[in-house]
C-alpha cells in the first residue's frame, strides 16, 4: 500500500529531524527547511512519536504487491517504531516527577542517543524511499 509507504517515509524524515534537530542544523542546516519552534515543542514530539511508531507498527501489517507478506518492511516498521518510542520516552521523561527505573534505561539506550537514531533514521528513510523495492526496506 502506498499510503503507508508515504507516511512511512513522511514519519522517518520528521521524526529524525525532530531527534536531532541541533546536530542537522549544524551540519546540514536544516533550519531553513525546517522551524525549530515546531520540532522543539515536546506536545508536538509526543504526537509525533506516537503516530511514527503507530504507522511503524502498520508498516509491519501491509506489503506492497511483489514483497514477501510475512517481511515486508521490515527496517523502516522497526526504525519507525524505535523513533517513535524514543519520542515518547523524552516527553515522558521530561514531564514526570516519577523516578523509574525502567524509564531511566529507556533513556541513557534511547534518548541519549538521539542524535545517532536521527541520522539511522535518515538513511533508513531515504533508502526506503530510493529502494523500495527491495525485500527488507
Amino acid at each position: 500500500m502506498y499510503q503507508v509507504y508515504f507516511l512511512s517515509v513522511t514519519s522517518l524524515v520528521l521524526a529524525s529531524v525532530a531527534l536531532g534537530y541541533d546536530r542537522l542544523d549544524e551540519r546540514f542546516h536544516i533550519s531553513s527547511f525546517f522551524t525549530d519552534t515546531a520540532f522543539k515543542n515536546l506536545t508536538f514530539q509526543l504526537w509525533l512519536g506516537i503516530a511514527t511508531a503507530v504507522i511503524g507498527f502498520f508498516q509491519l501489517l501491509t506489503h506492497s504487491e511483489n514483497d514477501v507478506p510475512v517481511v515486508g518492511d521490515l527496517i523502516p516498521a522497526i526504525t519507525g517504531m524505535v523513533l517513535g518510542a524514543t519520542l515518547i520516552v523524552a516527553y515522558y521523561k521530561e514531564k514526570s516527577t516519577e523516578e523509574s527505573s525502567t524509564v531511566d534505561r529507556l533513556d541513557k539506550i534511547l534518548v541519549q542517543n538521539a542524535p545517532n537514531l536521527a541520522y539511522v533514521g535518515l538513511l533508513v528513510a531515504v533508502l526506503h524511499f530510493l529502494l523500495h523495492g527491495v525485500l527488507l526496506l
